[in-house]
């Protein structure tokens, strides 16, 4: 669901609230003695840790944030998928109350909060009606789909239950079933316009920036006219500028790449360069041990490393982990065979514009930057054509 990170200051149970912090009172029913409840921030790709607060659940939990303008916060329980989203407001108050069902099962845990109910966020109902009419609107797009081709729906469903692989490739391929692919491409175009129209409803403040980061989720280019009206307000909002960052955004591309101040697997501080004698190439990989699709990478950089390590490929991750012990386990867990540090300073990150991660930038012998951003099979196909 994440990308400069943000500091906030989070006080638990305080007495006595800052002129700008929200507080936030939750009660909750369902919660175990040894449930952790967690907050993080919501409808932002930037990194940052996986959560800004957190503390040992009971029947009433009070958290104090650190606010300067209104931010989604997603309410959520360590060890599970799923969240209670909430937008509070500098100096707000609010309060809620609900049911927290927890389910287990052998591939993942999921949670699930019931019948919540919000006071004291003014914003709440605006945003939890633009949620509601948009899903309404998408869930009728596939109710529409369905009825039109249940025949197709049910064939489908056999042969996934079946795994007949071959049953279904036969079906694209018969008119029926690519009569059924083009009528579900045409509902991309039918959902992006009522994003389009739901953004635009709400553009004039934080609104319209804030339902496109969480409805949209990674944005590009193709959003800059989208941008391009929004209000003012929306603009100067926090969500309003990582939009902008998102589809207008700036490159390290032709820069020189700096040497950074990060630290080792030993607890040193090491100053790290990115060229040097030997090294034809370097791949630069920002991740963090809580971070999924960075961990999903590192399987692709191993065979990368292996194919041109000794044909002059050098490999430096460094690690947007706040907390050393969880980094530290994630090496001895993944095996990374190349130099690993930690940026506990945070000014690795932000020289190098890490917006997201994970992200991976390659760097030529002369210290040049030549590739940022790349993923997946786009990093070994610039090597090959480089080596």
């Amino acid at each position: 669901m994440r990308r400069v990170f943000l500091t906030i200051t989070c006080v638990i149970a305080t007495l006595a609230f800052a002129q700008n912090d929200a507080s936030l009172y939750l009660k909750l029913k369902g919660l175990e003695p040894t449930d952790t409840l967690t907050l993080e921030w919501g409808a932002t790709n930037k990194t940052t840790s996986p959560t800004f607060a957190q503390q040992g659940a009971k029947g009433e939990n009070n958290f104090s944030i650190s606010l300067q303008e209104p931010r989604l916060i997603l309410v959520g329980v360590k060890g599970y998928a799923g969240e209670y989203e909430i937008v509070l407001s500098p100096g707000e108050k609010a309060s809620v109350t609900g049911l927290v069902k927890k389910k287990r099962n052998e591939k993942h845990n999921d949670v699930f909060f019931q019948k919540m109910h919000a006071n004291g966020a003014k914003h709440q109902a605006a945003y939890e009606k633009a949620l509601h009419v948009y899903k309404q609107h998408q869930d009728s797009i596939d109710i529409k789909v369905f009825n039109e081709y249940k025949d197709v729906h049910r064939f489908m469903e056999k042969a996934k239950h079946d795994n007949n692989e071959e049953a279904i490739a036969e079906m694209y391929q018969t008119m029926h079933g690519e009569s059924y692919i083009d009528r579900v491409m045409n509902t991309f175009l039918e959902r992006e316009h009522f994003l389009y129209e739901t953004v635009e409803k709400y553009s004039g403040d934080f609104m319209g920036p804030l339902l496109l980061l969480r409805l949209a989720g990674r944005l590009d280019k193709s959003y800059q006219p989208l941008y391009d009206k929004m209000g003012e307000g929306a603009k100067n909002s926090a969500y309003g500028r990582e939009v902008k960052e998102e589809v207008y955004p700036l490159t390290l591309v032709g820069t020189k790449a700096l040497p950074v101040t990060v630290t080792d697997t030993e607890g040193n501080e090491k100053e790290v360069s990115f060229y040097g004698p030997g090294v034809k190439y370097t791949l630069i990989d920002f991740w963090a041990s809580w971070c999924e699709p960075c961990r999903k990478e590192i399987p692709n950089l191993k065979l990368i490393y292996e194919r041109y390590a000794d044909k002059g490929l050098r490999i430096v991750s460094i690690s947007a982990d706040a907390i050393v012990e969880d980094w530290d386990e994630s090496l001895k867990e993944l095996k990374m065979p190349w130099q690993n540090y930690i940026d506990l300073s945070r000014e690795a990150i932000k020289q190098y514009n890490v917006q997201y991660i994970p992200k991976v930038i390659l760097v030529d012998s002369k210290g040049n930057i030549i590739e940022e951003k790349l993923r997946g099979k786009e990093i070994s196909d610039a090597l090959d054509k480089l080596f």
